[in-house]
């Protein structure tokens, strides 16, 4: 059976030990593309059709606002179907203690019976909820 990395990762300004800078790509892609490199995984980019800003402060205004509402925010594609994976590894930055909630609404499409999810998080320092 194949094994996917799924994941949702974020570019632009980030911040990192206090300080902020502007990233081509995202560590949680990072992360996904070394862990695809050891796994022989497929990749598959969780990504919104409406993405967050890339401006700091207000992606994380806008991750609040879409946590606050429980929003399931439209994604650009989805797998068709994942039944040829047996493995998944889900990865995501940690958005306001937990997932992003465009990583919901990907979790929400499947049936995941009989598949194993393997989490992996990404942050730059806050905690998990």
């Amino acid at each position: 059976m194949k094994k996917l990395i799924a994941y949702y990762s974020r570019a632009g300004e980030n911040y990192f030990s206090g300080a902020r800078r502007t990233i081509a790509v995202g560590n949680t892609e990072k992360a996904a593309r070394l862990l695809a490199e050891l796994t022989g995984a497929e990749l598959f980019h969780i990504e919104q059709k409406a993405p967050y800003s890339d401006n700091y402060d207000a992606c994380v205004a806008e991750a609040r606002r879409d946590l606050r509402a429980n929003a399931r925010p439209e994604l650009m594609v989805l797998p068709e179907r994942l039944d040829d994976y047996e493995e998944i590894y889900l990865g995501y930055p940690n958005y306001c203690g937990t997932m992003p909630m465009a990583v919901y609404t990907f979790l929400e499409h499947y049936d995941w019976q009989g598949k194993t999810i393997h989490p992996f998080c990404t942050n730059e320092g806050s905690g998990l909820s």
